[in-house]
């Protein structure tokens, strides 16, 4: 044992020769802890650090823009948002599937309209010129039938 106040070498429990103080034995050390285990789960529980079961997940929820985008291109970039979002956020999959599927309805009633429309101001325009009465007045109809055997099919 050593002296604390001099270090030289003395017995425990008695005064030290070098310097006079008084020489106590030393503390024993202190038992190392001991290893601290963490508690395995119970089965079918997730290991520490990762999600509990059926926890929401904070970047599940839908994004505007996400589904304003699956709305103005439905079948290509809708889709394929959808079909790459749905196994790990499936409420932003199922968000966007539904924008996209109103996006595809509308855009079709769209073109049905404009079809309807366009069919309307054609043939209203086709008479307002005077459709296909003047386009067949000086036609001879006993002429088309010779148009055969010009060709060479009689």
């Amino acid at each position: 044992m050593f002296c604390t106040s001099c270090g030289s070498q003395a017995e425990a429990g008695t005064l030290c020769a070098n310097c006079g103080a008084a020489v106590q034995a030393a503390a024993p050390p202190p038992p190392p802890p001991a290893a601290q285990y963490q508690q395995q789960p119970p089965y079918g529980q997730p290991a520490y650090g990762q999600p509990v079961y059926g926890a929401p997940n904070p970047d599940d929820q839908p994004s505007t823009l996400f589904n304003l985008i699956a709305c103005c291109w439905p079948m290509p970039i809708g889709l394929i948002l959808y079909l790459v979002m749905k196994d790990k956020t499936p409420n932003k999959a199922k968000a966007i599937g539904k924008w996209a599927i109103i996006g595809f309805v509308v855009s079709f009633v769209i073109g049905i309209i404009s079809f309807i429309v366009s069919m309307i101001i054609g043939l209203g325009s086709f008479a307002a010129f005077g459709g296909l009465g003047d386009l067949f007045d000086g036609i001879d109809f006993d002429d088309l039938n010779k148009i055969p055997a010009i060709l060479g099919f009689r």
